[in-house]
């Protein structure tokens, strides 16, 4: 039997066969129709100058004829006679040309003859040409009997071609659309074949094979499919072996890690606790709803219903985010982490907190807190006094200075700048995190703030010719914030976002509503943020000046994003950051919708 491509590689032989065939056919027919067309034409060329030889002699006749008694005749004579003998020697050219036999030739010496001396008698001269004349008509009859008999020849062999030619063109096409439903079925049917087991095999109908024992390409496939065939029934066998083997699996692997885990649903019921978790929280294996009954379990739950409404992981950071917990004597900080879980086709199917034990970092974060506000505070007043000095200098109190000298003066006026807005920024967080700062917490319209945060940069975005632009509603709910503080937050992400954006590129600024918040988005088309930068993107001096991109520090004091967070954690909510590198970032913070405040109306009485 043959295998696949043999029978392709036939069936195209097949086929060239049969249009090389049809084609030398056709060649030939058609040669031969040229010949016929050919022959028809040298028969009517014979013939038509034979015709006009015969009306050129009638003429010359009667000419001949009344020369006898008119003069006028006479002096015509030689004309007609020199053109009847020009017909005559074409005549004879183009009869030889269609049948050599006729004897043309002869009447054109005979009329040569006649009238090669001048004569008196014209009488005897007309009778001399109406004897040729009758001869001439002997041998036109002669002519047109042959003439018809090729035509009618010519004619019905022009038709059995032009029957040939179309019964050749319909047998051809019937072979060929033969030849190729071979080809479909004993090419096409065997992969078609294939195409339908590998299809029920994709259905979970392991109980199939391939039926094609050929040492080709469809052969090795359908090898290889029935041994995979072979290990897929192998497998389905243990399928359920294995599926308990990758419980267990993943229920050692939770059990192992040192840090808490609890996994929960997404309405907050405990799924599953790990030891350290249910040493932590004094819970056993199957206790739903201790999170509900623990001091603490309410921040936990909190996070998993911000992590299942925003659809995302959510990861605290600073003292709003860490979750004390007392063991014994000690009191221990966590931070909480919490990532939502989907399967296979993406459905939610809940979440899982991991606490990460964070207590000697926070004690280290607070020795860095005192530091920083003691530092920012001594370097205060040598900071301004410096300031003074170096505005003197520019102004020329001090004297006239040189182009070197006010170079000089002029970049260190600007160093200055910079370790000004770092004092301001230590002084900032120094305040928030002593507690010296109050929030001033009312209702403030979403689309109020960030209408006045783009009307605060609108200016530079123009410089840099930054197409800056809000997208929010009008009717968002109000949220419950510190105007200064909301209005920082804005300032440090819109500063940051127009510093590493290049010119020609956008940020967006909008608000949306969420469950209980409203989320604030200040999106940028900037070179985005190395991943490996990202999980401590909002630490203090987290980046450096000049670095391209929107991770970087505001403006240089590398304070920027850290007071965002603070500020942002004050308020009730949090802050979170989505970069890839060449398509920007995307800082986004929460904040807590205010509660509905009730009014009395009057009422009309009477």
């Amino acid at each position: 039997m043959l295998t696949l491509y043999q029978r392709l590689v036939l069936g195209c032989l097949l086929l060239i066969a049969v249009v090389t065939g049809v084609s030398l056919l056709v060649r030939d027919s058609f040669v031969e129709l040229a010949g016929l067309d050919a022959s028809r034409h040298r028969a009517d060329v014979a013939l038509s100058s034979l015709a006009a030889v015969r009306a050129s002699l009638a003429r010359e006749e009667l000419t001949a004829a009344q020369a006898a008694s008119e003069p006028w005749f006479r002096r015509q004579f030689p004309v007609l006679a020199r053109n009847t003998q020009s017909l005559l020697e074409a005549a004879t050219i183009a009869v030889s040309n269609f049948d050599p036999t006729i004897p043309v030739s002869a009447l054109e010496a005979e009329h040569a003859r006649i009238v090669a001396h001048e004569r008196e008698d014209f009488s005897a001269l007309a009778g001399q040409l109406e004897d040729m004349n009758t001869e001439l008509e002997r041998v036109y009859g002669t002519l047109k009997s042959r003439h018809d008999a090729v035509a009618t020849g010519l004619q019905s062999r022009q038709e059995w071609l032009r029957a040939r030619l179309i019964s050749i063109c319909g047998l051809s096409i019937a072979v060929a659309m033969v030849i190729a439903a071979l080809m479909v079925f004993f090419v096409v049917t065997p992969i078609r074949q294939t195409a339908r087991v590998a299809r029920r095999i994709g259905q979970n109908d392991l109980q199939q094979r391939v039926e094609w024992r050929h040492k080709d390409d469809l052969g090795a496939i359908a090898t290889e499919l029935n041994r995979l065939l072979l290990k897929l029934r192998e497998l389905s066998d243990s399928e359920a072996g294995r599926l308990q083997m990758e419980h267990h699996l993943s229920d050692a692997v939770v059990q192992s890690m040192f840090e808490p885990v609890i996994v929960t649903d997404s309405k907050g019921g405990v799924l599953k606790l790990n030891q350290a978790a249910m040493e932590l929280l004094g819970a056993g294996p199957a206790d739903r709803m201790v999170l509900a009954n623990t001091p603490g379990g309410e921040r936990i739950l909190s996070a998993v219903r911000m992590a299942v409404s925003m659809q995302r992981a959510t990861t605290g950071e600073g003292e709003a985010a860490l979750l004390p917990i007392q063991i014994g004597k000690a009191k221990r900080s966590y931070r909480v982490r919490t990532t939502p879980i989907r399967d296979s086709e993406a459905k939610l199917l809940g979440a899982v907190t991991v606490l990460e034990d964070v207590t000697e970092l926070q004690e280290v974060d607070r020795f860095k807190t005192r530091f920083l506000s003691v530092a920012s505070q001594k370097l205060r007043d040598p900071l301004t006094r410096l300031r003074t000095a170096l505005y003197a200098l520019s102004r020329g109190h001090g004297g006239e200075l040189r182009p070197l000298q006010a170079e000089l003066v002029t970049g260190a006026e600007q160093e200055v700048e910079q370790m000004t807005d770092l004092m301001a920024d230590l002084i900032e967080i120094g305040e928030l995190e002593t507690g010296r700062r109050e929030m001033k917490l009312e209702r403030v319209r979403p689309i109020d703030a960030l209408r006045d945060a783009v009307t605060r940069h609108r200016d530079w975005a123009y410089k840099k010719r930054i197409d800056l632009n809000i997208r929010a509603f009008e009717d968002l709910p109000p949220v419950e914030a510190d105007r200064r503080a909301l209005r920082n937050i804005l300032d440090n992400l819109l500063t940051n976002a127009l510093h590493f954006t290049p010119s020609g590129g956008s940020v967006l600024v909008e608000a949306t509503e969420i469950k209980d918040a409203v989320q604030f988005f200040v999106r940028d088309t900037g070179r985005g943020i190395e991943p490996e930068r990202l999980p401590g993107i909002f630490g203090r001096f987290s980046g450096g000046a000049g670095e391209g991109d929107a991770a970087g520090a505001i403006l240089g004091t590398g304070l920027g994003l850290a007071l965002v967070r603070r500020l942002t954690e004050l308020l009730g909510g949090q802050v979170s950051v989505e970069s890839r590198m060449g398509q920007g970032s995307v800082f986004s913070f929460t904040l807590p919708t205010a509660s509905a405040v009730e009014g009395r109306h009057p009422v009309e009485i009477g």
